[in-house]
């Protein structure tokens, strides 16, 4: 019975998103919906260019809250109006409805666990994964996170 509810660290379902990476360690499936889990790697920003703010994709889950917990790097976390910096260890808990966003703010590799309760919305890192061919439409994610799980996206 442990097998199942075990996942090592060469196992869950690898997916890539650009230049980032990740995995789902937990489906919402398997927890009859309850919450999901997925390990993300975001890799560090190619270039800052001047005093230009990184871009945190500001956008907000209706009814999904959301948690990040960083294993290792410096990650930039906007929660409502506030910008902050998140290091290992660090911890973050975004109710449904609130505005949000994140980036990696370091020149290394930000490693995190994202949990979504209820769980589902870790399939759309699956089924709009930028290793596959051919590969998803552009705006795909987003449309169905919009359609899907009643999030709401801003421009950067």
């Amino acid at each position: 019975m442990t097998s199942s509810l075990t996942v090592r660290a060469n196992e869950g379902v690898a997916f890539e998103d650009g230049p980032d990476h990740g995995r789902i360690l937990v489906f919402g499936r398997e927890t009859e919906g309850r919450y999901g889990l997925m390990e993300l790697t975001l890799a560090p920003p190619l270039a800052h260019v001047g005093d230009a703010p990184l871009k945190l994709g500001p956008h907000r889950h209706d009814h999904i809250e959301e948690t990040f917990l960083v294993q290792s790097g410096r990650l930039r976390f906007l929660l409502g109006e506030a910008v902050f910096d998140l290091n290992a260890g660090d911890f973050v808990r975004v109710p449904p409805g609130v505005r949000h966003g994140l980036a990696n703010a370091g020149d290394a590799p930000v490693r995190l666990l994202v949990s979504f309760v209820p769980g589902g919305f870790e399939e759309l890192f699956l089924t709009y994964r930028s290793d596959q061919e051919p590969p998803p439409p552009p705006n795909g994610f987003i449309e169905a996170a919009r359609r899907d799980f009643a999030s709401e996206f801003e421009d950067d």
